[in-house]
């Protein structure tokens, strides 16, 4: 992996087996989304005290709606190695490995890591998406299919 500079994301290194870093923060690249969820989240909130819920039920389906707009609110790290994918978000890390990778697809929202060969409804759950930012995009994706080639060869 390149060095870089304290706060700078490092480049894609081109050889296919050192690790491939970099951090995806929604308020940096999509600014407008990431407000509308907060605002959202802080809705349904709301919403949930008003009902006048006993607190632990009022505080668990607050976290609940908070954590389901978390994609779009907390920053990732992702790293790609010879061993696999890993995405550290709000509750630490998630990992895959290439023997669990059966197929890697381009998604609006990043590339999505799936376990089954073909489309399937199980892919959101089962498969582990990389956000990827906007502007790295196309020096990403060959770099991470370079690594899971370099697995399998």
């Amino acid at each position: 992996m390149t060095s870089a500079l304290p706060g700078e994301t490092p480049r894609a290194a081109p050889a296919a087996g050192g690790a491939l870093r970099w951090d995806y923060d929604p308020w940096r690249e999509h600014p407008v989304t990431a407000a509308l969820a907060a605002l959202s989240a802080l809705a349904l909130c709301a919403l949930v005290v008003a009902a006048r819920l006993p607190f632990l039920l009022a505080a668990a389906l607050c976290i609940a709606c908070l954590m389901v707009f978390a994609p779009a609110l907390s920053p990732v790290e992702c790293r790609v190695d010879g061993a696999g994918a890993a995405r550290r978000g709000p509750l630490g890390w998630e990992r895959r490995g290439w023997d669990r990778v059966r197929r890697i697809e381009r998604v609006p929202a990043g590339v999505l890591l799936s376990p089954f060969p073909a489309r399937h409804w199980l892919d959101g759950p089962r498969g582990l998406t990389l956000p990827l930012p906007a502007g790295r995009a196309g020096e990403l994706l060959p770099a991470i299919e370079a690594r899971r080639g370099a697995r399998e060869g």
